[in-house]
């Protein structure tokens, strides 16, 4: 089996080589490594043509002149695999040396799978491991469309970094090129939807958390309109599932809708100016009743509206959509 690894990179430089040379430090070296720009400012095209002519048997390497957006460049990158399983790594990531060997084992251990995700370490911006993933229960593998719909998984984060059949994505498509951020977990609801997944408790990716990620810089009203895109999109795939399935499905997803909703009218600074106004009179009067008194009533107040808003739009959540 040939493995495609694909690397996106945009202005990641300060990581990028980490990246690249964690590839070619594979005990499993993969069939090609295919990097793609995406109009980077850095001078990442630069150390990026350099690793091409190093190695040109190995290395395909693509500069955009136009910034694409992610998921174009991730479906640009796609369109050019040569390999039968492919596999993404952000440039700003890191493989552990037997992370594709270990996977493909997996997959091969387990032939109805058309998937295998491993377990993963979150680093920091100076790359020192800071946490795991998935940290006692393993990971649910199989026919997990509930789970991935639901995005129940440890920590509220889909499996990343998985190494998968080329046959079994293109039959689900490649990635929306409509949607701005979270165009993977949209993704792997459709992978799942039809194909099974393996896991391997191993640690094999490093997964950098920093100040600059998307998952950082993008606002809440963003979550909101991707999340419902992708929700309507994909809710009928949702009749593969029981009926009780279904209920959870949609339990969550509007519990999660709920707080991203709340999370935005903060941002806005409309309940949030109370909010801070209250902690403020709290901190100037720390041992009187009406220094308290307001906070606590504040916050209760939106512990009982959002009980509230649960029961009500709860009734009507079957005929409705979020």
């Amino acid at each position: 089996m040939k493995i495609s690894v694909i690397i996106t990179s945009y202005n990641q430089k300060n990581y990028l080589r980490e990246a690249i040379e964690s590839v070619l430090k594979q005990t499993l070296f993969p069939y090609e490594i295919i990097i793609v720009d995406d109009c980077s400012s850095d001078g990442s095209q630069d150390m990026i043509l350099d690793y091409a002519r190093r190695y040109p048997d190995l290395i395909r390497a693509f500069c955009h002149e136009e910034g694409l957006g992610i998921p174009k460049n991730r479906n640009f990158a796609l369109r050019q695999v040569r390999g039968d399983l492919i596999c993404f790594l952000d440039g700003d990531d890191r493989f552990l040396p037997s992370k594709l060997e270990l996977e493909l084992e997996t997959l091969q251990r387990h032939p109805e799978a058309s998937l295998v995700f491993s377990n993963i370490y979150y680093i920091d911006e100076q790359g020192q491991r800071t946490g795991l993933w998935a940290e006692r229960d393993a990971p649910p593998t199989g026919y997990v469309l509930k789970e991935t719909f639901s995005l129940d998984w440890p920590k509220g984060h889909t499996y990343r970094n998985e190494l998968m059949t080329r046959d079994a994505l293109e039959q689900v498509g490649f990635y929306d090129e409509e949607l701005d951020i979270w165009e993977d977990w949209e993704l792997r609801i459709r992978f799942t939807s039809r194909f099974r997944v393996a896991y391997c408790a191993v640690p094999l990716v490093e997964y950098r958390l920093h100040p600059k990620g998307i998952s950082r810089t993008s606002g809440t009203d963003l979550y909101i309109t991707i999340m419902r895109r992708a929700y309507k999109k994909n809710r009928h795939l949702l009749e593969n599932l029981s009926a009780r399935d279904r209920r959870s499905v949609e339990r969550k997803l509007f519990d999660l809708f709920f707080q991203l909703k709340t999370g935005a009218a903060f941002e806005r600074g409309g309940r949030g100016g109370l909010l801070k106004k209250y902690i403020g009179l709290a901190w100037e009067n720390p041992l009187t009743l009406a220094g308290w008194t307001p906070l606590l009533r504040f916050l209760l107040g939106q512990h009982l509206m959002f009980r509230l808003a649960r029961v009500v739009i709860g009734k009507i959540r079957k005929s409705k959509s979020l």
